[in-house]
């Protein structure tokens, strides 16, 4: 179904908040052994991994876009609404204080940065003033303990370099990669200006300066969106994708960066034609991460109009991702062609979100991809999500699914503007083997915003016993606070 609302259209809601174009600790040792290893995303060390929902548009003791984040735990029965945690900058042990439009949880991203065994959880701030300097930006780390993020924290601004800028919007993209070979992972994280900041936490809660700081290319107005990241040709050390857009002519493309990591630390190594939101994982069991990337506009058959969009997929190996041809990518997937269902029309926002997680339990990463700008029947951005299979060849189309509100056994009712699948996110909360999905929809219920979980076989998805829930379920308030706005991943 056509659909005229773009992928900018989810943002409308963060840059009213932001006013921006968004995209102390204990030490620790030097010679500390690191602790045992810990999925990147269980804060509390019991074995299963925790789902964080951040609602940066939502208002905090009157204070409207203040933001919070909310971390669902797992367990053997998978996420549960009772079992969560929702931190503020009013929470204890949280650095600041709520003011309006801070946008607290605008990017997301967790891992044991400290080595305790435990993972931690950093939280981009974009919209932050430092001082009388209007959307510095910060980024907080949550760490983890056996009873979770208990508020426990250490704060980083651009501020530690020099004085902070008006809308630098440090923390804008943020994610975790192992970029100098120790072992142990490091946040990387951006601000809207196109500078990425490399943060080392193994011998100290509270870096005193980045490891490592490099300035993005800025033609063609470059802007970045986000950040992923993996060993791509297994060299020990980690790339890093900066995704986002250009300018090419009257219209925004998408577009990536890559820092090749190397032992004297990132290199530059090109800028390539897609990009907005990426994904890594190693979705053909070759040994090497592999790149995902989702393009929602793209070219379409060479004119400057918008498309439907694009998800992109480019291979790991010994010599990187562009072993072979460094113009095309591996695999190419649109609506319509190659088996995916649905047709291609401009403003489906296809790929606008991607996550990567074995549903069916053969051992090979799946794809779910949001589109929430899919229309059902005349329901204008009513949205979607599709599920690609992984396989030794790749992602392929053989079994793919399809799933929106109209989908018998959603809870819900497709409506026009709801954008159900905005976010998307593959967990396998209750490890049994296959992961489940969440996805979102931040403009249902006049804004409110809902999230959905969907269980799995070894067929795959399914819409029998899924369920949702919105910030009321939390203890927040649903008042137009766009709930699901950002998935961990």
């Amino acid at each position: 179904m056509r659909s005229t609302r773009s992928v900018a259209a989810l943002a409308v809601a963060l840059l009213a908040v932001t006013g921006t174009a968004i995209v102390s600790g204990p030490a620790f040792a030097a010679g500390d052994q690191r602790a045992k290893a810990v999925a990147h995303d269980d804060f509390n060390g019991d074995g299963y991994p925790d789902l964080v929902a951040a609602t940066p548009a939502a208002g905090v003791g009157g204070k409207a876009g203040a933001g919070l984040v909310s971390v669902l735990y797992g367990s053997s029965s998978g996420i549960d609404t009772a079992r969560r945690v929702v931190l503020t900058q009013s929470s204890a042990g949280v650095p600041g204080t709520p003011e309006a439009h801070d946008a607290f949880g605008s990017a997301v991203t967790s891992a044991d940065l400290d080595g305790d065994g435990y993972a931690d959880l950093a939280v981009g701030s974009p919209g932050e003033d430092i001082g009388n300097v209007v959307d510095a930006g910060g980024v907080t780390v949550l760490w983890g303990s056996a009873r979770g993020l208990t508020g426990t924290s250490s704060w980083l601004e651009s501020g530690t370099l020099g004085p902070s800028s008006a809308r630098e919007s440090y923390g804008t993209g943020l994610t975790t990669a192992d970029v100098d070979g120790d072992g142990r992972p490091e946040l990387a994280h951006l601000n809207a200006e196109g500078t990425l900041y490399v943060h080392d936490f193994s011998n100290s809660r509270t870096p005193a300066d980045p490891e490592q700081l490099h300035d993005l290319p800025s033609e063609n107005g470059f802007r970045p969106s986000g950040l992923t990241g993996a060993d791509y040709d297994k060299d020990g050390y980690a790339e890093l994708v900066i995704t986002g857009s250009e300018q090419q002519l009257e219209q925004r493309q998408g577009r990536s960066i890559l820092l090749r990591g190397t032992a004297s630390g990132l290199d530059l190594d090109r800028s390539f034609g897609e990009g907005w939101v990426g994904a890594s994982g190693d979705i053909n069991k070759d040994g090497y991460p592999d790149l995902v990337l989702g393009s929602p506009y793209t070219l379409e058959h060479g004119e400057w109009d918008l498309s439907a969009g694009a998800v992109f997929v480019r291979f790991g190996g010994p010599d990187g991702l562009f072993a072979g041809n460094t113009e095309a990518p591996d695999q190419v997937f649109e609506q319509g062609q190659g088996g995916v269902p649905g047709s291609s029309e401009v403003g489906d926002d296809f790929g606008a979100d991607l996550s990567l997680g074995d549903v069916d339990g053969d051992g090979y990463p799946d794809l779910a991809i949001g589109s929430p700008g899919e229309g059902i029947g005349d329901l204008g951005d009513a949205g979607a999500t599709w599920l690609l299979r992984g396989s030794a060849q790749g992602l392929r189309s053989a079994g793919v699914q399809t799933l929106n509100q109209d989908t018998a056994g959603v809870p819900g009712a497709a409506e026009a503007g709801d954008r159900f699948g905005a976010q998307v996110r593959l967990i396998d909360s209750d490890r049994d083997g296959r992961a489940e999905l969440v996805t979102t929809a931040p403009y249902e219920n006049d804004s409110a915003g809902f999230a959905w979980v969907f269980d799995s076989t070894a067929s795959g998805l399914t819409t029998s016993g899924s369920w949702s829930f919105g910030a009321a379920a939390l203890g927040a308030s649903p008042d137009n606070a766009f709930f699901g706005y950002v998935l961990g991943k």
